[in-house]
C-alpha cells in the first residue's frame, strides 16, 4: 500500500513539475513572442512611414532627387534620432581622414582654423616648423579669399573654401589675409602656402620658475613620444612640480592616453568600461612600476573632453594632482566604430567609462577642486607667454597651488 502511494505521489509530482515547466516555458516563449511582435510591428510602422514620404516626394517634388544624398541624409537622420549624443555617421572618406589624423602625421597647410562670425576663416594656431609659419601666417589672421575666390562667394561658402585645404602634398594654396595690428589698423597680405607632410605637435611646454608647464592639445599616436621628451627636458632643467594644461583638448584614442599616463603614474588599472550586457573590462592599464613623485596640477575647462578628462581624473586619483578651472564636458562614453558594407562607418557609444576613484562622469564631467574663470577677453590660442602669467587666472591659480616640496619646507 505504501509503495502504491509512493508511486502515486511520484507520478503526481512529475505531472506537477511538467505542468510548472510548461507554464514557465510558455510564459517565457510568450514574452519573447510578444516582444518580437512589437519589434516587427514597430519596424513595419517605421518602413511604412518612410515609404509614404518617399512616394509623396517622388510624386510631387518639382526637383530631381539625388539618390546618394537621400540615402546619406536618411542615415544621418536615423543616427540623430537614436538618442546617442555622440553617435556619428561617417563616409568611408571621412573615416579614413579621421584615422589619418589619429596617426599624428598628415598633409596639411600648417595651421588650425575656425569659422569667424562673418563667415570668413580665422587662423587659431600656427605651430612652429610648419609651412604656414615659414610663410609668415599668424594666429588671429582672417582668411578672406582662397585661390582668388572670396570665401563667402563660394557656392558652399565656408565649407567649400576650407575643403581646398585638404590637398595633396606639394600643392600650393593662395590665401588672402586680413591682419589687424595693435593700433587697430588692418593689413591685407597675400600668402602662398604649400601643403606638407608633417607631425602634428600636440605637446608644448616651458619652465616657469621651478615648475614645468605642459600643454597637451590632443591625444594622437605621436603624443606619447612628444610628452616623454617634454617631461625629460623639464625635469632635467630642474622642474620640481608639473602643471598640465588640458583646456580645449577634445581627446583622442584610449591607446594614446594609456601610453602617456604610463610615463607619469604607477602601475595599475586607471579606467574601466561597463557595457550594455553588464560586462566590465579594464581599458586603460599602466604598467610602469615607478611614478613621477612631485606636486602636480591640471587645468581644465568646458572644452576638455573624453580622454582629456580621463587624463585629468587619472592624475587627480593616482597622483593627488590639484584640478583648476571649470567643469569638463562629461563625455564619459566609449565609442566603437562599426563598418557598413559600403565602407561608411557608424560610431556608437557602447560603454560607460569609469575612473578608479571618481566613477561615472558622463554628463557631469570633472568639477575642479579650484574654480577659476577666464576673462572673456582672453584668447588661449593667441595670448603670449608673458601676458598669460599676468592675465590667465586659471594658469596663475594652478601655479599657485602646485607648490614644490622644498618651498613648503
Amino acid at each position: 500500500m505504501n509503495k502504491k502511494i509512493s508511486i502515486g505521489i511520484t507520478i503526481g509530482l512529475m505531472a506537477i513539475t511538467a505542468a510548472v515547466t510548461f507554464m514557465i516555458t510558455s510564459n517565457v516563449t510568450l514574452e519573447m513572442f510578444n516582444n518580437k511582435i512589437r519589434s516587427v510591428s514597430e519596424k513595419q510602422e517605421f518602413y511604412s512611414k518612410l515609404s509614404e514620404i518617399d512616394t509623396y516626394s517622388r510624386t510631387h517634388y518639382i526637383g530631381d532627387i539625388d539618390e546618394a544624398k537621400l540615402i546619406e541624409g536618411m542615415v544621418k537622420g536615423y543616427i540623430g534620432g537614436v538618442g546617442d549624443s555622440y553617435a556619428e555617421y561617417l563616409t568611408a572618406e571621412e573615416y579614413a581622414k579621421r584615422q589619418t589624423e589619429q596617426t599624428g602625421v598628415s598633409v596639411w597647410l600648417g595651421f588650425n582654423y575656425e569659422k569667424e562670425p562673418s563667415g570668413y576663416i580665422k587662423i587659431t594656431d600656427v605651430p612652429a616648423g610648419t609651412s604656414a609659419e615659414e610663410s609668415g601666417l599668424l594666429a588671429g589672421d582672417i582668411i578672406t579669399a582662397v585661390n582668388n575666390t572670396d570665401v563667402i562667394a563660394f557656392e558652399g561658402g565656408y565649407d567649400e573654401a576650407v575643403s581646398l585645404f585638404n590637398c595633396e602634398e606639394g600643392t600650393r594654396v593662395k590665401l588672402y589675409v586680413k591682419r589687424t595690428n595693435d593700433d587697430g589698423t588692418n593689413d591685407f597680405i597675400t600668402y602662398n602656402v604649400t601643403a606638407q607632410r608633417s607631425e602634428q605637435v600636440t605637446v608644448t611646454g616651458r619652465l616657469i620658475d621651478a615648475l614645468g608647464y605642459i600643454k597637451i592639445s590632443g591625444f594622437t599616436d605621436k603624443t606619447e613620444s612628444q610628452l616623454k621628451a617634454k617631461l625629460d627636458e623639464l625635469i632635467s632643467a630642474g622642474a620640481m612640480g608639473l602643471v598640465f594644461d588640458l583646456r580645449n583638448n577634445s581627446g583622442g584614442s584610449l591607446n594614446s592616453l594609456e601610453k602617456c599616463l604610463d610615463h607619469i603614474i604607477g602601475a595599475g588599472t586607471v579606467v574601466t568600461a561597463e557595457y550594455k550586457n553588464g560586462n566590465t573590462e579594464a581599458v586603460v592599464v599602466c604598467t610602469e612600476s615607478e611614478e613621477i613623485k612631485m606636486p602636480m596640477s591640471v587645468i581644465v575647462n568646458q572644452n576638455t573632453m573624453g580622454t582629456a578628462e580621463l587624463f585629468a581624473f587619472a592624475l587627480a586619483d593616482k597622483c593627488s594632482a590639484h584640478t583648476v578651472g571649470k567643469s569638463t564636458a562629461g563625455r564619459g562614453y566609449l565609442q566603437t566604430a562599426y563598418t557598413c558594407s559600403d565602407g561608411s562607418v557608424v560610431m556608437l557609444s557602447t560603454a560607460i567609462l569609469r575612473t578608479d576613484n571618481s566613477g561615472d562622469f558622463s554628463g557631469t564631467g570633472l568639477k575642479p577642486e579650484f574654480d577659476a574663470a577666464l576673462s572673456s577677453e582672453i584668447d588661449l590660442n593667441q595670448i603670449s607667454d608673458e601676458a598669460a602669467l599676468l592675465t590667465d587666472a586659471q594658469l596663475i591659480k594652478a601655479l599657485e597651488v602646485t607648490v614644490p616640496k622644498e618651498a613648503k619646507e
